[in-house]
């Protein structure tokens, strides 16, 4: 249920980490006051969440401080900007504002080729009137039934649904090891109690601590009591994660004495284990939405709905809530238990009326507390930050001091005697608590030293003094010098406006003020002149400097408001918190701290289990590796360690190996985010080390942006932390925050549902609510609803995507974007891939915009530019971020398969968490596709079939295109390249720096349309990141609805019957010009009959869209073949006219990479000629020689010679063959035809291309004088059976590779290709071969020796999961684990 991303509405994708941190930034570190950054972070929370479009930070702040605000409204996706000088330097923040402006009707030209195959298409099958009725917009409301009736969306179809059952008496439990732990529990002793109020009361609220047992117990309590009166019951218990649900089901089981899966069982996503006797069944909330989905009367037969962990609101608990309640009004007999640690009594009461609340105490194991302070003092932890920080901070206070001697020289009156130091080496720190203009230290230190002396001299003069004289010489050096108005004395910081100010000086500080003395700069005490006159009573000039403060200034930033100080904090835990917050910012995890504290522990006790909460994967793969391979301290004794982690999207199996003990002597380390928050139990764990970090999206509803940002966590998270010590014996937690910190965190965390993207709630509404209910009325139940302009904002982009008609109602593309685990836009793009059947390289696309670029961008300069450019590397030279995304991540696979995807990561600049990540999110979204139908195990879109043409790079970009829309960017006009500017790590930006003149630029692209993930809007410009630059006719046909309104249709073009129809075509003729309207946004003008042909062929692909959307399972017809057929030609055609490249290798898993088999003049059966290009690469995963090997390795031919049925190239301008039409004609009307036009074929139309298929077998010998010998002679015998087989794949036109290994050496020793079939003709003696049957010709291609340890990762799914090693003669291979092993002679 839960959404991974979108395309237009993603993480933000800055990634940089500082060497001590953990999280990615490109960010420089901004080391400010603990209290000043929770007050900014309270004050953006406030605005983030409100109504408001603009706020302001007041002039009071520094210059660091200001920078901060700045950084973090960057990081949230806002607007920031500086206006004022001096009292007048203002903060404004405002809100983005996302806006479509109208486009003009831009033109567009097709090449000859695009009309040869467009005509081709339609003469053989013109748009009938069924594919124009289809793609008609619905004149009425309500979901049209299609027209195949067995191919309607099925609502009771199993995907991710709890299965029916019927309400039985639950047997008794049996007795179990367990029962004495149960009945200690606190919760143990009410049991009665809650029975009785869960029985009188419709709805009930459980607030129990952790440890006190509700999660295990409350829903076994109502076992027994239905058990022991011999009454009905089926529970469904909703847990917010998928390994609570199965711990929680492994734990329930365990204590009826019982397997799971009998009475108690559970069911997540994918997975599930119940049987028709199961009664109580733990789920996320997720599977208890889509079995609401079915409709209310799924739980007419459930009597209890738990729903667990309710203080984390995320947004599904929420939208459970929801519908919760309406059902708790059609069926009487349902009740709702609400459980929680941590729970908002007032707002559930309110909520569901007045509902009881059952108090639960936690089990009694003290937890010791220790904060950051205590953790600092405790450690006596310090880095070389720490220390610098220091020596400024003594140099402050004796500045410090010398300004307090100052004043207490003024107020003894002991001026006379009191005599001014001057400077010897003190200049002011640039840090030293100024606001405004502070002095600049670059400034001071290129004054001439006499200037500073003279300075000093007057301003202390004056102060101590009260010498008016000195203002002469004070105001020549400024006038004069050009010394800076507010120059700081260089021991106390005082400024000339201060000096005035605290003696009185009226006239003086008028001139001062009028040469634009700052009124806010602070000196080192940390008073402004106002304080000054203030402190010193001088009356008339604080009604002075009162006057001068602009009127406007109203401090949005009230610190004594919003900051609760703790009184008690002693001055040395005062000093350390300070040293720590300006030596480390605090937006990071600190690791080395963690590491530091580790140790610690480790030291310290002998035994106990320590977990660490960590906000993201990033964290918990640098811990771990600091722990296992960085930090002699662990890395020496990795015997005495046991490292687990703990992530949502790992395995259920590995996550489970977290819970279990370890053996004695050996210490448990769990890297967890916050799953083990809640719900499970760790019994062994001791230590807690809590970060105070989660990973958190969010989403601005005026920008239509969203990002996945670390944030601090809640005082109710906080404790639930806590509590996962000491559940079984005393612990102790330790916060990596200070108590400040703790006492202004937010009590409970923000509602999910008011910071998500709303396009998959609103998919889920329309699924849950009653068909008239619109989607707005129905989120407006919600708890806390969201704003009404994000519901409205979310609604039209699914209208936009098609997901949605104009009445709200779901089409039958949005019923399918339901299912799947990512975001509508992305949702649409990966459909679209399985049917233009390019799948695999989408897969890998989507996920990674899904959740964010892999790509790590250093802070250091150098490291920098090389981090870019093996970014640019990636691309391939496509003018594609999202080809350097495709590439890095199968560069990254065939690494991972070697064994040395770290240093493979550390070289590319690329973070191996994230590339597990997107391996984990590719596994469950393709699991999801074969689950709703769209890819099957065999035959017609089995994934072999939806992979023919991902080879091809123009049909994954047309499914980038449908997918991003309309997030793209026509710059054909030289006024829309103005404002346009490609973020730093986009491979376009190179034109950017390289041609200054915009239109230059323009015409230095081969294309006028990019495509884009995310733009950020500034004052002046707008940034886009990760783009693509793609062809017209992509946009046209693949952008927009697949629904238009009818002023977009044409009537078909009437076709051409004169000899050459390209005559009657003339540029003069503009009265011809027609105009084909994509959406109200996008429109294109051209003549009349390429408007006619375009807009059949755009019908012509959007009606099959629908069809194959509406009917997954149905077998493809010839003309559902020749539609995609045409798309590779036409999409093709106009690239190579565009001059883009055809890249090779890009379409490599899961289809095997594919022998290259050149161009046949005719084929007979369009169904069944998937093309691929003519040239591979060495560094391609399922390639299967070197690239100058190919030219060697040819298909077999039985009728022709094989050099002139197959051509190859290895120049990219030609390596099109995957453009190549297909044609249902002989070769000499392909040829009449082109001779008649007089037109130019590319290569890549000359001929259409055949498959190759590659099957890899394994050929043992009894020795190795065999191999030597067939090595010399290129021959090879085998065994009679195997003659057979392989002689039977050879006449199939099947490439065969037959790998060698000598039984009992160990090794491989080398592949090679079967080149004829068997002979037997010729005995095998005669060449020396001792073994059976005849012999055939054989072309070796590596003769090294690879060892079967460097095998031991490959597994043969043909041969029961084996490894390859572990193989009889003759064994086929499954290809991809073929390939695999060929890739270890190439490196």
């Amino acid at each position: 249920m839960s959404k991974i991303g979108a395309a237009t509405q993603k993480p933000s994708m800055n990634h940089n980490a500082p060497q001590h941190g953990s999280s990615v930034s490109n960010f420089k570190e901004i080391h400010i006051d603990e209290e000043v950054k929770i007050a900014v972070t309270l004050a953006f929370e406030r605005f983030q969440y409100s109504d408001q479009k603009e706020t302001e930070f007041p002039s009071s702040l520094t210059s660091t401080e200001r920078a901060f605000i700045h950084r973090m409204a960057q990081s949230l996706g806002y607007i920031s900007k500086s206006k004022g000088k001096g009292p007048n330097r203002f903060v404004t923040i405002r809100k983005k504002n996302e806006t479509d402006n109208p486009q003009p009707t831009i033109p567009m030209t097709l090449s000859q080729n695009t009309f040869y195959f467009i005509r081709s298409l339609l003469q053989r099958f013109p748009v009938s009137k069924k594919e124009r009725i289809d793609i008609q917009p619905n004149e009425k409301s309500g979901i049209s039934v299609p027209a195949e009736p067995d191919n309607s969306y099925d609502k009771n179809r199993a995907s991710g649904r709890l299965n029916n059952g019927i309400p039985m008496v639950p047997r008794r439990r049996s007795p179990s090891e367990l029962d004495s732990f149960r009945c200690s529990l606190p919760v143990h002793e009410h049991q009665e109690e809650i029975i009785q109020i869960i029985k009188k009361n419709r709805v009930v609220l459980v607030l129990g601590e952790t440890g006190s047992g509700k999660t295990t117990q409350i829903p076994q309590f109502l076992l027994d009591d239905c058990s022991k009166k011999g009454e009905s019951c089926r529970i469904f218990c909703t847990q917010p994660r998928r390994l609570a649900a199965i711990a929680v089901a492994d734990r329930v089981a365990a204590e009826r004495g019982e397997g799971v899966g009998q009475t108690v069982g559970y069911h997540i996503r994918l997975e599930s284990r119940v049987s028709p006797k199961t009664l109580l069944t733990f789920c996320t909330s997720g599977v208890l939405l889509r079995t609401l989905m079915t409709g209310d009367a799924s739980l007419t037969t459930v009597t209890h709905v738990i729903v667990d962990e309710v203080h984390e609101r995320d947004g599904l608990t929420d939208f459970l809530l929801t519908k919760m309640r309406d059902v708790l009004q059609k069926i009487p007999t349902i009740k709702l238990i609400l459980s929680s640690a941590a729970l908002d009594i007032d707002l559930f009461r309110q909520y569901f009326g007045s509902c009881p609340v059952i108090h639960l105490k936690g089990r009694h194991f003290e937890v010791k507390e220790f904060f950051l302070e205590d953790i600092l003092r405790l450690t006596g932890f310090t880095r070389k930050d720490m220390r610098k920080y220091k020596e400024e901070t003594e140099k402050k206070d004796r500045e410090q001091k010398y300004l307090t001697e100052w004043c207490q020289a003024v107020q003894t009156s002991s001026v006379g005697q009191k005599q001014s130091t001057h400077a010897t080496g003190f200049l002011p720190d640039s840090d030293c608590g100024t606001s405004g203009f502070k002095q600049n230290e670059k400034d001071t230190e290129q004054m001439e030293p006499w200037l500073r002396r003279e300075m000093d001299s007057c301003i202390s003069s004056i102060f101590l003094n009260e010498d008016q004289d000195s203002f002469i010489q004070l105001f020549n050096l400024i006038l004069s010098e050009s010394v800076n108005v507010d120059y700081m004395h260089s021991e106390t910081g005082t400024t000339p406006l201060m000096a005035a100010a605290g003696r009185g000086f009226i006239t003086q500080l008028e001139q001062l003020l009028s040469l634009g003395a700052d009124i806010n700069i602070k000196a080192s005490n940390g008073w402004t002149a106002l304080d000054f006159a203030e402190h010193f009573q001088q009356t008339d000039t604080v009604d002075l400097l009162k006057s001068s403060i602009p009127l406007g200034e109203v401090s949005n930033l009230n610190e004594s408001a919003l900051v609760q100080c703790d009184p008690e904090m002693s001055l040395e835990d005062q000093e350390l918190l300070r040293l720590y917050h300006h030596s480390f910012d605090d937006q990071w995890v600190d690791l080395e701290l963690i590491m530091n504290l580790l140790h610690n522990i480790c030291s310290n006790t002998s035994d106990g289990a320590i977990l660490i909460f960590l906000p993201g994967y990033d964290e918990i793969v640098e811990l771990r590796d600091r722990i296992l391979h960085d930090d002699k301290r662990f890395s020496g004794q990795s015997e005495r360690y046991h490292v687990f982690t703990l992530h949502s999207d790992m395995q259920t199996q590995d996550q489970k190996k977290a819970l279990k003990t370890s053996p004695p002597g050996v210490r448990k380390i769990i890297l967890s985010t916050n799953i083990a928050e809640t719900s499970i139990t760790i019994n062994d764990v001791v230590f807690v080390i809590d970060s105070g970090k989660v990973k958190e999206k969010s989403f601005d509803t005026l920008s239509n942006v969203s990002m996945l940002k670390t944030v601090w966590i809640s005082k109710a998270s906080a404790l639930q932390r806590k509590g996962r010590a000491g559940r079984c014996r005393p612990g102790v937690c330790f916060h990596l925050f200070s108590r400040l910190r703790f006492n202004n965190m937010l009590e409970f965390q923000v509602p999910q549902l008011l910071r998500m993207p709303l396009q998959e709630l609103c998919l889920q509404t329309k699924l849950l609510a009653p068909s008239s209910c619109p989607v707005a009325e129905f989120l407006a139940k919600a708890p806390q609803p969201p704003p009404t302009h994000a519901v409205r904002n979310a609604v039209q982009m699914l209208k936009k995507i098609d997901a949605m008609n104009q009445f709200e109602d779901l089409t039958d593309l949005g019923y399918h974007l339901a299912d799947l685990p990512v975001e509508p836009n992305l949702g649409k793009m990966v459909l679209c891939a399985v049917v233009l059947k390019c799948l695999d390289p989408i897969l890998t696309i989507a996920c990674t915009l899904a959740y964010r670029d892999p790509f790590i961008l250093p802070t250091q300069s150098s490291q920098k530019r090389a981090a870019l450019s093996c970014r640019k590397r990636f691309t391939s030279n496509t003018f594609s971020d999202h080809m350097a995304l495709l590439r890095a991540f199968q560069a990254w696979q065939k690494a991972r398969s070697e064994g040395w995807e770290r240093a493979f990561c550390e070289k590319n600049f690329l973070s191996q968490a994230t590339m597990d990540m997107i391996l984990g999110m590719r596994t469950q979204l393709l699991g999801q596709l074969r689950a709703i139908g769209f890819v099957r195990a065999r035959g017609g879109c089995d994934i072999r079939d939806v992979n023919l043409n991902s080879e091809n790079w123009a049909m994954v970009k047309a499914a980038l295109v449908a997918g991003m829309y309309p997030n793209m960017v026509n710059f054909n006009k030289e006024s829309s390249l103005k404002k346009l500017h490609f973020h730093p790590t986009s491979v376009l930006s190179q034109f950017q720096f390289k041609e200054k003149n915009q239109t230059r630029m323009a015409q230095a692209l081969p294309t006028d349309w990019m495509i884009y993930d995310e733009m950020s809007r500034g004052h002046r410009m707008v940034t886009v990141r990760c783009c693509t630059l793609v062809t017209s006719i992509t946009v046209a046909i693949f952008g927009g609805c697949s629904r238009l309104h009818s002023s977009a249709l044409h009537e078909p073009a009437v076709q051409k019957t004169n000899e050459n129809p390209l005559d009657d075509i003339s540029d003069s003729e503009t009265e011809d010009l027609s105009e084909i309207r994509i959406d109200d946004w996008l429109g294109f003008e051209m003549d009349r009959e390429a408007a006619g042909l375009l807009s059949e062929l755009r019908q012509k692909w959007q009606s099959l869209f629908i069809k194959r959307i509406r009917c997954p399972s149905k077998p493809w017809s010839q003309q559902d073949e020749a539609v995609i057929q045409t798309l590779v030609s036409v999409l093709g055609a106009e690239e190579q006219a565009a001059g883009l490249q055809q890249p090779t290798g890009i379409g490599q898993r899961p289809r095997p990479m594919p022998l290259e088999e050149g161009t046949r003049t005719s084929v007979k059966n369009p169904k069944n000629t998937p093309r691929l290009p003519t040239t591979s690469t060495t560094n391609e995963r399922f390639c299967l020689t070197t690239a100058s090997d190919l030219h060697q390795i040819q298909p077999h031919g039985q009728d022709e010679p094989s050099l002139s049925r197959y051509q190859f190239s290895d120049h990219p301008s030609s390596s099109i063959s995957s453009c190549s039409a297909t044609l249902d004609c002989q070769s000499d009307t392909v040829d009449h035809f082109f001779s008649r036009k007089q037109v130019v074929k590319p290569v890549c139309t000359q001929l259409a291309c055949h498959q190759t298929l590659v099957r890899y077998f394994i050929m043992k010998s009894s020795n190795i004088r065999n191999l030597e010998i067939s090595q010399q002679k290129g021959i090879w015998s085998t065994t009679p059976s195997n003659e057979t087989k392989l002689t039977k794949a050879f006449l199939e036109n099947s490439a065969i590779i037959l790998i060698f290994s000598v039984q009992g050496s160990g090794h491989f020793q080398g592949y090679a290709r079967m080149t004829s079939v068997v002979s037997q003709e010729e005995s095998c003696h005669d060449w020396g071969l001792m073994e059976l049957g005849g012999a055939f010709s054989v072309e070796w291609i590596h003769k090294e020796n690879i060892p079967f340890q460097c095998t031991q990762h490959i597994l043969n799914p043909w041969n029961d999961n084996k490894k390859v090693q572990i193989s009889r003669d003759g064994q086929e291979l499954e290809p991809q684990a073929g390939s695999q092993l060929l890739l270890l002679w190439e490196n």
